[in-house]
């Protein structure tokens, strides 16, 4: 694994599976983000390749906070997809995953299969994607994760159904470690929640610590569905660390005020993609000088600007967060461009297709310029809105960017760096 700091990571790739085929591009009559319409391979009226994906993202749960801004960006793309008229209209029916304490994920993922959807996006939650990954990949659709980030997924017998626009926490956990490390601290404690997500970061993150020379003071884990913290909070601050590390999701904000009950400075706290942003302004505790890792690069000013527009016109809330919605994005583009390279919606053909419209060929950044590409028979590759993508051999993204971010006085927050990595 190599992490560097800079604006774009260096590229990577090992092949998957060759993509056969490319389509002239249609003209796209209409289509509208909603209802699902079924059937694998349909055409439309227009004679258009029709697409119908699914999603399950949590609309409730411990990572509600994440849903808005990645069904936005889902929605965003399908309505490039569809106002670029090049060959594919593309319908999606949006589920909702709650959390691990429920049975929604598996309730909607039956219900997106019944439907006849060729890709589902989701879950965010990896431990949610655990729960309904076998579900979903048996079914022959095709199970693309914006934000799943555990590593137990790179070596899963999905038989090849499995994507994720998400890095691995194998690289968050490098890169928060090393960011510990460069701010000084010797002496870490770590409290990370019992589920793959929780597990796997910290393993990757305490790997970095150690190598570097601090003392993890402790490393312990919790379940995130009880109601108090106190106990484990009390454990990791007698130890005396000069920095705290939480690994979770909702419930981390019960622990932020075990710890505020303790006098602990925020100025030592780090946290990760799963807590960044349960703490929006106005709520207590002030956790001002705490940062967190977030995976992708900061959304642009334009890109935020495109979502707002979009939410509002749904009639939505404004977004507070933006995690995850250029993973969102760009994981539905690269299903209409397998599909539109395959010749064909049903899901085999777009995962013998997704690894190939991301590497090794002509660089494009948007769907219309990929589809006009792919129209003239040559061979794409997809680099988006969450930084460049290469998928390899296990579904993962080979190189990837995460963001630093900071919280200010009154728990607003600010984008302060990015680090890329490759993963190898």
């Amino acid at each position: 694994m190599t992490i560097q700091r800079s604006r774009v990571p260096s590229r990577s790739a090992i092949i998957r599976t060759t993509a056969v085929g490319a389509l002239a591009a249609l003209a796209l009559s209409a289509c509208s983000s909603g209802e699902s319409s079924g059937g694998s391979s349909a055409s439309d009226a227009a004679g258009d390749l029709a697409l119908s994906i699914g999603t399950i993202l949590p609309q409730t749960g411990s990572l509600a906070t994440l849903g808005p801004p990645e069904i936005a960006g889902v929605d965003l793309a399908v309505k490039d997809i569809n106002d670029a008229a090049k060959g594919v209209s593309v319908t999606v029916t949006h589920t909702d995953s709650g959390d691990t304490t429920t049975n929604i994920a598996t309730q909607s993922a039956t219900s997106l299969i019944s439907q006849g959807v060729s890709a589902i996006l989701g879950a965010a939650s990896s431990g949610v994607s655990m729960t309904i990954i076998d579900q979903i990949t048996q079914a022959g659709v095709v199970q693309i994760s914006p934000a799943n980030t555990s590593p137990d997924f790179t070596d899963y017998d999905d038989d090849g159904y499995y994507w994720r626009t998400a890095p691995s926490d194998v690289l968050q956990g490098q890169i928060l470690g090393n960011k510990i490390l460069e701010d000084g601290k010797t002496k870490v404690g770590v409290l990370y929640m019992n589920d793959p997500y929780g597990i796997g970061l910290a393993e990757n993150l305490v790997q970095t610590l150690e190598a570097g020379g601090v003392t993890v003071t402790s490393n312990i884990t919790y379940d995130p569905s009880a109601s108090n913290f106190t106990s484990e909070v009390g454990e990791v601050l007698a130890q005396s660390p000069d920095a705290v590390v939480v690994i979770g999701f909702e419930e981390s904000k019960i622990i932020f005020s075990n710890l505020a009950t303790e006098g602990f400075d925020f100025a030592n706290l780090y946290g990760t993609d799963g807590n960044y942003g349960q703490m929006v302004p106005g709520d207590q505790p002030d956790i001002a000088g705490a940062q967190f890792t977030n995976p992708g690069v900061r959304a642009t000013d334009d890109f935020q600007a495109q979502l707002q527009d979009l939410v509002e016109s749904q009639g939505a809330d404004p977004l507070d967060v933006f995690s995850y919605a250029a993973e969102s994005y760009d994981a539905t583009i690269l299903v209409a461009l397998a599909a539109l390279q395959g010749g064909d919606t049903d899901g085999q053909t777009i995962r013998d297709n997704l690894q190939s419209v991301s590497e090794e060929g002509t660089k494009c950044t948007t769907f219309g310029e990929c589809a006009d590409l792919l129209a003239d028979g040559t061979d794409i590759d997809y680099d988006g809105l969450s930084g460049p993508i290469t998928f390899d051999a296990n579904g993962d993204v080979t190189e990837a960017t995460i963001s630093i971010y900071q919280y200010l006085a009154g728990n607003e927050s600010e984008w302060i760096d990015q680090v890329s990595g490759t993963l190898s």
